[in-house]
């Protein structure tokens, strides 16, 4: 049968083929097919190898990748309290000081260098990710610039850090990730995320990259999407998050909808039962909710569990170009997106592993 779904598995990509000047034609010829029943059950929720230095490499410094995006605004009271303004002060110097010499020496380079940056590709092979797709996505298929929308964001949506896969894959075109403003303004962090070429989330710095014939990349949910948590079923927080469909209608980009195994059930979070930390955490833009990761979910800031993340992309929603469109186009299209993730996720959950479960959309 002629294959209706592709599939990469990033895990188990040879290191010699990551690399910026390796061709896509290279990486075409390691993919997965599948024909239009998709991929055998479980078949895209295995472990793949990981050596011990890169396994010693993500247990250290996904922890402290994860105490710096919290550093900003957990250690100055910390400080205060301890050592009082001086103790403050010289925390915030030291960060500033840091930020500034990365961006004076600039170690990752140019952003297409810097989406293959190490730490990325041990992420791939500690998280297994796998990327599926449907034969829409296919070069030659679908040209353009596209949308990207992610579901569920989780703690750390980290099916999306396999940052050339979008342009090797999906075209060979720049791509541009996006994340919340406040995260962008924070020290040293703002620094790699920029690098590897992350843009504000925000209509403006969009349609910018879109116009620039670039691949946009959106975790719909954002913030919000961290809190969104059930055994049984699946959430996604998108009923209200229509201005991205209005973007795509105002450039005529089609979006993707792309919902993320393995997002909601890397790290244990506590989610209190009046959602006050869910509602500090919107309004700042950056979570400030306590979670714990290995071993046995007991370490606060620990790393996240081996679990496996596919990536499973669903057919594009083809948009027309509207200047100014109206509210029942953006509902319209809303509508099919949403429809586009729950088939996305229908369609790969028996390969993934969770045949009972249910996407709902809130």
């Amino acid at each position: 049968d002629a294959p209706e779904y592709y599939c990469l598995d990033f895990g188990e990509l040879r290191d010699e083929l990551y690399k910026p000047g390796i061709p896509p034609a290279e990486w075409q010829k390691h993919l997965k097919t599948a024909g239009e029943d998709g991929f055998a059950p479980g078949t895209l929720s295995t472990i793949a190898p990981i050596r011990f230095g890169e396994l010693l490499e993500r247990l250290i410094v996904f922890p402290c990748y994860m105490i710096m995006n919290a550093a900003p605004f957990m250690m100055p009271p910390l400080l205060w309290a301890c050592f009082g303004l001086r103790g403050c002060l010289t925390f915030a110097s030291g960060l500033l000081g840091a930020h500034w010499f990365l961006k004076m020496t600039n170690p990752l380079g140019s952003i297409k260098a810097a989406q293959y940056v190490f730490t990325e590709r041990h992420i791939q092979k500690y998280n297994s990710i796998k990327w599926v797709w449907p034969k829409a996505l296919q070069p030659p298929n679908s040209p353009g610039p596209k949308i990207f929308c992610t579901i569920p964001h989780g703690l750390a949506p980290v099916g999306t850090v396999a940052y050339p896969g979008w342009s090797k894959l999906f075209g060979d075109r720049m791509y541009r990730p996006t994340a919340a403003a406040m995260v962008l303004k924070l020290p040293v962090i703002s620094y790699f995320l920029k690098c590897i070429g992350y843009i504000e989330a925000s209509s403006p710095s969009i349609k910018k990259a879109l116009n620039n014939e670039e691949n946009v990349h959106v975790v719909l949910d954002g913030i919000a999407g961290m809190f969104q948590q059930g055994d049984k079923q699946e959430l996604g927080f998108v009923k209200g998050r229509k201005g991205i469909v209005k973007i795509a209608l105002t450039t005529g980009a089609p979006l993707v909808p792309v919902f993320g195994f393995g997002h909601s059930a890397l790290w244990r979070i506590i989610v209190d039962p009046w959602r006050i930390m869910e509602r500090i955490s919107v309004s700042l833009g950056v979570s400030v909710t306590p979670f714990f990761g290995r071993p046995f979910g007991l370490l606060p800031f620990g790393p996240p569990y081996r679990t496996p993340v596919l990536m499973a992309f669903g057919e594009p929603i083809i948009v027309p170009k509207v200047e100014d469109p109206s509210q029942e186009q953006i509902d319209e299209y809303h509508s099919k997106m949403m429809d586009g993730f729950t088939r996305v996720f229908d369609t790969h959950k028996v390969a993934y592993g969770c045949p009972q479960k249910i996407l709902k959309l809130v």
